[in-house]
């Protein structure tokens, strides 16, 4: 009952994570569109939201539909 039916209770955060390596931070300072920035980052290891979401699936924490849900198409 206290987690709906779901087999989920409580909260479990999930988190995008951009390094900022030298390249990165010469590429910040030339002022590019966040559409370069994403590219980039993407290229170079960020880990996204979504993917931080899927893991949590794999591990058992969570279903594909709440991270679908929290997540905006990409």
């Amino acid at each position: 009952d206290r987690c709906f039916k779901t087999g989920y209770h409580g909260r479990t955060g999930i988190f995008e994570f951009m390094p900022v390596n030298q390249s990165m931070r010469a590429l910040l300072l030339k002022n590019p569109d966040s559409t370069s920035i994403r590219e980039y980052a993407l290229a170079y290891g960020m880990k996204t939201l979504r993917d931080d979401g899927f893991e949590k699936v794999a591990a058992g924490l969570t279903s594909v539909e709440e991270v679908l849900r929290v997540t905006n198409i990409e």
